[in-house]
């Protein structure tokens, strides 16, 4: 069973899909500030939380803790710890996780699944899903970061008139303006894309204004799913970090909101369990 809350801030209960067939908790709320807490509204206790839930079947589950039980014991408090953090909202916390598994340096498809079913459980919109979707793609634009450097480099040195950057055209220079005005910065290794490949920075740069001009996700929002691919283990890209920090800390997030997120970057770590366990003992395995 999950809360809901009408436009009139009343409280509803909604039935919705689950991960398994496990019992639904009966849920007993007088009021709206005794359902959420935090600066995200976070419903206080929600059984989604468990470990267990993310299974495709409670078998699953108990088959894996019966194999070790310590250990576990440990990854269940582990998960815990990121799921029921106070400061970010369920929703949220899968939405952040969907992008972390969903990021092209860690494209994870049965995760993507899990964690889009798991954040429509807890209030997502499909356009909240798609937004993340989006707003992730140009991570992978970051390989350009690298590249292009080294190209520029190894013309200079084969002493190849290819080394000159040439102006910005005044077509890129409007695009990084308004680049510049939606999303609220910029990084100096795009000065080169934008200088050597115009055609492609202006199709680069509209794919990376569309979720901040249209999308349904909060600029805050935006910064913490960023946040969360730059802290990534996979990518670890500081510049990107800083920036995006900067930014949330100036749209009012707070030093515990961020935390959540690093913390929810690092429970990713237990993927490999989670999809070892589907193989070892979902179906007729094991």
């Amino acid at each position: 069973m999950q809360i809901r809350f009408s436009q009139t801030g009343g409280v509803r209960r909604t039935k919705l899909p689950r991960m398994h067939n496990e019992v639904d908790e009966t849920w007993t709320v007088t009021s709206e500030q005794e359902a959420m807490s935090g600066a995200g509204g976070r419903i206080e206790h929600c059984a989604d939380a468990d470990l267990a839930a993310v299974f495709s079947t409670p078998d699953v589950a108990r088959r894996l803790e019966q194999a070790w039980v310590t250990a576990y014991a440990a990854a269940e408090r582990f998960w815990r710890s990121a799921q029921t953090a106070p400061a970010l909202s369920s929703r949220m916390k899968e939405l952040i996780l969907l992008a972390l598994h969903a990021t092209v340096t860690a494209l994870d498809g049965e995760a993507v699944r899990r964690h889009v079913q798991r954040a429509l459980a807890a209030g997502a919109t499909d356009q909240d899903v798609l937004d993340v979707l989006i707003t992730i793609v140009p991570v992978a634009n970051h390989a350009l970061y690298f590249a292009v450097p080294v190209l520029i480099r190894e013309l200079r040195a084969a002493s190849s008139a290819g080394a000159e950057l040439p102006p910005a055209t005044p077509e890129a220079q409007a695009l990084q303006e308004e680049f510049v005005r939606t999303c609220g910065f910029w990084n100096e290794q795009r000065d080169a894309i934008m200088r050597l490949m115009p055609d492609y920075f202006a199709q680069l740069s509209d794919i990376s204004t569309v979720p901040w001009k249209s999308g349904s996700l909060s600029p805050k929002e935006h910064e913490l799913i960023c946040i969360a691919v730059d802290c990534s283990v996979t990518h670890t890209y500081e510049k990107g970090l800083a920036i995006h920090i900067r930014n949330a800390l100036g749209m009012g997030a707070t030093r515990e909101e961020l935390l959540e997120v690093f913390s929810l970057a690092a429970v990713t770590g237990l993927e490999g369990y989670i999809l070892a366990a589907e193989a070892l003992y979902s179906g007729d395995a094991g």
